[in-house]
């Protein structure tokens, strides 16, 4: 019999914020369709899965991506390939949606701050840059 090891703390508080921000949006949006771990076809292929997935009677969607991304943790090198990670997996959401006619709204929810300004503006920049 295998022994089940115990999650991490990390990964634990990471699905707790992440079940928190969806059952929020669930209950707050009042115009549109709420879709929660929708999955999708990205258009290089391969599947994915937006942790949240709005949509209407128009065009527009809107995709939300959580993530409990401790960037105090995190040498510099290390937050600029996390950020590069998280905007090449939300512009993959992204040009999946316009591949299908919709305008997209994207946005991308983090469970803390970084608490240099420093390591803000280096996050910031490079989502501006995109």
């Amino acid at each position: 019999m295998k022994k089940k090891t115990k999650e991490p703390k990390h990964f634990r508080d990471g699905k707790l914020f992440h079940k928190k921000i969806q059952t929020e949006w669930s209950t707050v949006v009042v115009d549109g369709k709420v879709e929660i771990e929708k999955c999708l076809l990205k258009s290089n292929g391969t599947k994915g899965r937006m942790d949240i997935f709005v949509s209407d009677i128009s065009t527009l969607v809107a995709i939300g991506e959580i993530k409990n991304t401790d960037w105090n943790s995190l040498k510099e090198s290390a937050v600029r390939r996390y950020v590069k990670s998280h905007i090449l997996q939300i512009w993959s959401y992204i040009e999946s949606q316009l591949k299908l006619g919709n305008d997209v709204s994207p946005g991308v929810i983090y469970s803390k701050r970084p608490k240099s300004q420093n390591r803000l503006k280096i996050i910031e920049d490079m989502f501006e840059k995109e």
